[in-house]
């Protein structure tokens, strides 16, 4: 019983070690005093080797300390410990670009892309990449970084809507009645439109593709106070509608059912209609002709 005592405080001594020398690495890691880091976590993973972040600082410390061969072999341990796996191979694949072994580099870079690495500012800004940062192979590089930051770009149902995308004059019977600026927005995930008038009233409105119910929804928010949530009810190439539910002034539920459809020309047509008997019967109201402005 007394040895296992013993037994008991001689772990949790070596515990509190190990503890203390990881806030002390830390500490260093946090102040960039790469050589103190190295040291303090070369001592504390021989003790907590299954500790894949530590792996991780160690081995940045010595790829800013220069020690690319240690820096190469402790980022295969973090990765072999999971310890962010893209980021790991990101910063691996910077060693061997110190070391001019391009293709390990780029080998290493895609890796990196293909577990999901998708921060393109790193590599636009980051020294290490100074000597590359004009050749064809690393801006293919970037581009699928990007994609990887920004998937809905890609996504073609996303895209669907992308015809509207545009700065606009919006005539009525051959009447500009307003103007409207529609916009990619967070990424490509999102689509803005911001309308004005030559008067006091003005919108806009978010347009978004919902993977949960595999619908474009539209939210318009106008001057006047009215709000309409939107919800896709048919899509074509081309062409997608829209149905809504609002009060009218007398208390009335109204149907709001709008289509915006894409005309050969590059035009676009948005047509508003409303239905109070649930949709037998559908009366139009706005008819809007988008025509894009040429500026010189």
């Amino acid at each position: 019983m007394k040895k296992n005592f013993y037994y008991i405080l001689l772990l949790v001594s070596l515990a509190l070690k190990g503890q203390d020398l990881k806030s002390k690495a830390d500490e260093n890691y946090q102040s960039q005093d790469w050589k103190k880091a190295e040291v303090n976590y070369s001592k504390y993973l021989k003790t907590n080797p299954q500790d894949s972040s530590a792996w991780y600082r160690l081995a940045y410390s010595q790829l800013q300390l220069g020690t690319l061969d240690k820096a190469l072999k402790n980022f295969d341990q973090a990765y072999q410990g999971n310890f962010f796996p893209a980021y790991t191979l990101y910063q691996k694949s910077k060693a061997y670009a110190l070391r001019g072994e391009e293709e390990k580099m780029y080998q290493t870079l895609n890796e990196a892309v293909k577990r999901g690495f998708s921060n393109f500012k790193l590599l636009e800004s980051e020294k290490e990449w100074a000597d590359s940062r004009e050749s064809n192979t690393f801006l293919e590089v970037i581009q699928l970084t990007k994609e990887n930051a920004f998937p809905c770009l890609t996504d073609s149902v996303r895209r669907h809507f992308d015809f509207w995308i545009g700065d606009w004059d919006v005539l009525v019977n051959g009447q500009k009645v307003g103007e409207n600026i529609i916009t990619l927005a967070e990424g490509g995930c999102a689509i803005h439109e911001s309308y004005t008038t030559a008067g006091i009233f003005s919108g806009q409105s978010i347009n978004y593709y919902n993977p949960l119910d595999r619908k474009w929804h539209q939210t318009w928010v106008a001057s006047g106070g009215n709000v309409l949530d939107y919800t896709e009810i048919d899509r074509e190439p081309g062409m997608i509608q829209f149905l809504a539910d609002y009060l009218n002034p007398t208390g009335q539920v109204v149907q709001s059912r709008l289509t915006f459809i894409a005309n050969e020309d590059g035009s676009v047509r948005q047509l508003f209609e409303n239905s109070t008997d649930g949709g037998t019967t559908w009366v139009a109201g706005f008819d809007g002709h988008y025509v894009k402005k040429f500026t010189d």
